[in-house]
This record gives C-alpha cells, structure tokens and sequence, in this order.
C-alpha cells in the first residue's frame, strides 16, 4: 500500500490518546506482568476485541504452525519489505 502514495506512512498507535489524556497509562504491576494488552482491552473493548481475540489468536496459530514446520508460508508473490521504503 506504501507504494500507493506519494507520502510516508507513518503509524502511531494511541500515542495521540494518551497524550490528550483520553486514555489513562497502564497500572505498573500490569506493564511488569507483560498485562498491557489487557489494561488497553479494557478501556476500548468495542474498539480492540477484535483485534486481540481473532487477529491475535490466527497469528499465534500460525506462528506455531511454522514453528513446528506443519505450515509453510507461500512466497511466490513475496516482495522485499524495503524495496518501497523512500528517504528523502
């Protein structure tokens, strides 16, 4: 898609958020705990569920899969991740 554009992408997360204090930082025990996820699920559950529940859920499948060599990705429409990165 970056190819797309005549622009950089930039992504940013909810760094936006949070600096606008609509989204309050995540309790020190939860971050130690590797538990961000789920402070975050809970404040935006309409908006994450999915995210964490399915799309998460297919990668870690999947990430097993490979890891156990019972898939292989197909890669005979693969291209090089930097070959559309622009500087300058």
């Amino acid at each position: 898609m970056g190819n797309l554009l005549s622009m950089p992408i930039l992504a940013v997360g909810a760094a936006f958020d949070y600096h606008a204090g609509l989204l309050t930082d995540t309790p020190r025990l939860l971050e130690r705990l590797g538990l961000r996820w789920l402070h975050r699920l809970v404040q935006e559950p309409r908006r994450l569920w999915r995210r964490y529940l399915v799309t998460n859920t297919q990668f870690v499948a999947l990430f097993l899969a490979q890891w156990l060599r019972l898939w292989r990705p197909r890669l005979d429409n693969a291209t090089d991740p930097g070959e559309n990165l622009r500087f300058g």
